[in-house]
């Protein structure tokens, strides 16, 4: 038995079908009729049944290649079939010239030219680019002046609503022999491929992708063409190396996984020579042991109709979307489980949300997601929806309708927009919003108009949006709609393992920038990792800076950290009606500075109250930061 599912819109195709393996002596693994809405469903569950190759036609074969990663063989309408068809309508209309509006997607066609001339009739083809303009194409055709309409399932139900005289497009036994043997051939190919049993489930979906073979080192064992082709490198050039060394920016933490056996699957993103991938790998077991990998590659399909000309990722205002994966600072396991879920994210053309705090690295995330993504090659639009008034949201999002300029929305087409605080927008653009993205339908000339603007979205907030829904501050449709790919980046706080590295790249910076050469002890660096930072990276980063510009000595001790965090961040909290400032937390540190102010300073009657020596006091003042005032 052929591991091929075949699936099919009408029961009479079906009954071709049957015929032809009955003739052939073929049998195959699924054969049925599906709906077109169950179409990728079906796909997926014959894939998890074993079937290694799908035969469809016309949208189902579309929807199937979009959304998952199935080999699909399609079964366009031979030349002799249309022909068939057009007799048909000869006969029916009882004219020898008639006019014919041929109603469907491109893909189920062989080839059109030349049917006038061979079957004497005027032909109108009307494409389809969604099964939702069915309808109006079909309208289209009747007002053409058109006699018949040939079409699918959808444009003969619309055209018989109407009256209107029309025939289905039916494959024939022609077209199924071509495809099951065009299919055949496929596997006998991806057969001739496998070096082992252990590649064969690996390898039969991917032998028109891009291969690369690791062991349980991850170095580089094989490549195949299409991967030469890719990296512009010949095999020799990357065998034996570290695939992390050959490929800058590659997961190495999901491809770990697979080989300890704790993923069975692994799937990521990321780019060879600014080429957007979707990288899916499988381990290689033998007798139970994991000795490697296989990685396959998919280019990712560009957004529709994008200019191969468009230039980069540039905005018209200068800004460019140019930071990846790898620039993203926190190298915590939560934040690697973060970049993980982005990365898989990225290959999508749906919105994601961006849950993250003040200071984080949300835009970062943003760009990377964008550079791993269909959308790679066109613009990338930055909007902060909290600086806008309601009026100037609806305008520079989508566009100053009286004066014919354009907004991010129509700018950004084939590209991203990025709207952070998503939170703040209006709820008149929130409506409208909504409707670009889920209906693409835009406000023009006081009503709403269908545009095809293929444009990802992505968002971020620090709000919890079901709070806001629940208040009526937020629409429930449009959270349903932004919140199924959601990431949330940790707080700083929650990842502190990720402190010691960032002060010691910020130290580094700041040290090379002003000339400096300030260190940090180990005592200080641990009351930075103990400190809450409410603004994150940002609020770090700065506070390092501070550290650097005003330190006095070439090593920084816990007392001036601690000094200075309560210098620039201090506790308020409020008191008879007015803020007050809370100066030190610790109740030991709050009665060694009552005691000082009490005895003006005077260290050895402060150590004499506290029955400890002058030298304890003064490491205490120094641990807790209240120095300065007293010239420790």
């Amino acid at each position: 038995m052929e591991r091929i599912g075949i699936l099919l819109p009408r029961q009479t195709i079906l009954e071709f079908a049957e015929n032809v393996l009955k003739q052939e002596g073929i049998e195959v693994q699924i054969l049925k009729v599906v709906e077109n809405a169950n179409a990728v469903v079906e796909a997926q569950e014959a894939l998890a049944a074993g079937v290694r190759i799908i035969i469809a036609r016309g949208l189902q074969a579309t929807l199937i290649k979009e959304n998952t990663n199935i080999p699909v063989v399609e079964m366009p309408v031979t030349i002799r079939e249309i022909g068939m068809m057009i007799l048909k309508a000869k006969r029916m209309l009882k004219k020898e010239h008639p006019m014919i509006g041929i109603v469907a997607f491109k893909n189920m066609f062989d080839n059109l030219d030349h049917l006038e001339e061979l079957f004497d009739f005027h032909l109108r083809f009307y494409e389809l680019n969604a099964l939702e303009e069915t309808r109006m194409k079909v309208s289209q055709a009747i007002t053409d002046g058109v006699d018949l309409i040939i079409g699918g399932v959808k444009a003969n139900q619309t055209a018989f609503e109407i009256g209107f005289p029309s025939l289905f497009v039916e494959t024939g036994e022609e077209s199924i022999r071509h495809a099951l043997g065009m299919a055949i051939h496929m596997i006998d190919l991806a057969r001739m491929e496998k070096q082992s049993e252990a590649q064969i489930e690996t390898l039969l979906d991917t032998s028109f992708s891009g291969i690369i073979k690791i062991n349980a080192y991850k170095e580089i064992v094989a490549v195949n063409r299409v991967i030469e082709q890719m990296m512009g490198k010949p095999a020799d050039q990357v065998v034996g190396f570290p695939i992390d060394k050959v490929i800058k920016g590659i997961d190495t933490e999901g491809i770990e996984g697979i080989l300890r056996g704790t993923d069975e699957l692994y799937s990521t993103s990321f780019s060879i020579r600014d080429q957007p991938l979707m990288v899916v790998g499988a381990p290689i077991q033998y007798d139970g042991h994991f000795s490697g990998a296989i990685l396959t590659c998919h280019k990712m399909k560009a957004a529709e109709g994008r200019n191969s000309e468009m230039p980069g990722t540039k905005l018209a205002t200068g800004y460019i979307a140019s930071r990846n994966f790898t620039h993203i600072l926190r190298q915590s396991p939560e934040m690697k489980r973060c970049i993980k879920l982005a990365r898989s994210y990225a290959i999508s053309k749906s919105p994601v949300m961006i849950w993250a705090e003040t200071g984080t690295e949300k835009e970062v995330l943003a760009e990377a997601i964008h550079n791993n993504s269909p959308q790679k090659g066109g613009p990338f639009l930055n909007i902060n929806c909290g600086s806008l008034s309601p009026q100037e949201q609806r305008e520079v999002i989508f566009g100053f309708s009286e004066e014919s300029r354009k907004g991010a929305w129509e700018r950004a087409a084939y590209g991203t927009v990025l709207l952070q605080e998503v939170d703040r927008l209006s709820m008149e653009t929130q409506y409208l919003l909504y409707k670009a993205v889920h209906d693409r339908l835009f406000w023009c000339n006081d009503s709403m108009v269908k545009r095809a603007l293929p444009v990802r979205l992505i968002v971020t907030t620090s709000k919890e949006l079901t709070v806001l829904v629940k208040e009526g501050l937020f629409r429930e449709d449009l959270y349903f709609l932004l919140s199924s790919l959601k990431i949330e980046i940790p707080s700083l706080r929650r990842t502190a393992e990720d402190i010691p590295r960032l002060v010691k790249l910020y130290l580094e910076r700041f040290n090379g920038a002003y000339s400096r050469y300030v260190e940090i002890s180990r005592e200080a660096l641990k009351a930075m990792e103990e400190y809450f930072w409410e603004g994150n990276l940002l609020q770090l980063e700065v506070f390092c800076e501070r550290l650097i510009l005003t330190a006095h000595r070439r090593k920084v001790e816990e007392g001036m950290v601690r000094n200075l965090l309560q210098e620039l961040y201090p506790l308020i909290r409020e008191q008879d009606g007015r803020a007050q400032t809370v100066l030190l937390k610790n109740p030991e540190a709050v009665r060694i500075a009552g005691l000082l102010d009490q005895y003006q300073g005077n260290r050895t009657m402060v150590a004499e109250e506290l029955k400890i020596s002058t030298t304890t006091l003064w490491r205490k003042m120094k641990r807790y930061g209240i120095g300065s005032k007293y010239e420790l």
